[in-house]
């Protein structure tokens, strides 16, 4: 999957967002509309934040050592965020968290980003990050906030499939990244 280019698949399970009665009003100017009491995520704008997270994500790997955090404690895709980290050799954490747990990571990895797959299931490390000023990158669905969430990625976060493409799209960013600035160290 590129960026510029989603499959129809990714598209149609992406799109759809919660009931009305569970949407956060802040969420309305990321919708298409609603359509049978759920809300429909308007794909433009998820496309136009993974185009944001790749510059941004560009940008940070021009500075000395980043480390980009993976965050996901959903037992279903834990293990596919924890390959793709890997792949892209980064700091992961798939397992409980405890306050405090970002500083100690900080203290241990130099971590310049969090990555979560879902920002309402993970709202006491956004919490965490934005003391330590550090930026984060999420999932955001219809029934989720945005608040402190620096590069919001919207769409429906309760889909493997969709954990899966866009962690692997990070993961592919920062590879290119990566192989580019080693590439042009060379010349």
């Amino acid at each position: 999957m590129g960026i510029a280019n989603f499959k129809k698949d990714f598209i149609y399970h992406s799109s759809f967002g919660h009931k009305i009665q569970s949407t956060d009003p802040k969420t309305f100017s990321n919708l298409l509309g609603f359509r049978k009491g759920a809300s429909i995520i308007n794909i433009e704008k998820c496309k136009e934040a993974v185009s944001l997270m790749n510059r941004f994500v560009c940008l940070l790997f021009d500075k000395k050592k980043p480390q980009v955090l993976f965050v996901n404690f959903d037992e279903q895709s834990n293990k596919l965020t924890l390959l793709c980290a890997l792949r892209a050799i980064q700091p992961v954490l798939i397992d409980g968290w405890s306050s405090g747990n970002l500083t100690n990571v900080i203290s241990k990895n130099r971590i310049t980003a969090v990555f979560l797959l879902s920002s309402k299931k993970t709202y006491f490390v956004i919490e965490e990050a934005t003391k330590l000023n550090i930026p984060v990158i999420s999932f955001v669905d219809t029934d989720s906030t945005l608040n402190n969430i620096s590069f919001p990625l919207w769409l429906n976060d309760n889909s493997v499939q969709l954990d899966y493409e866009l962690t692997s799209v990070l993961s592919d960013i920062i590879i290119k990244t990566v192989l580019t600035k080693h590439a042009l160290s060379h010349l």
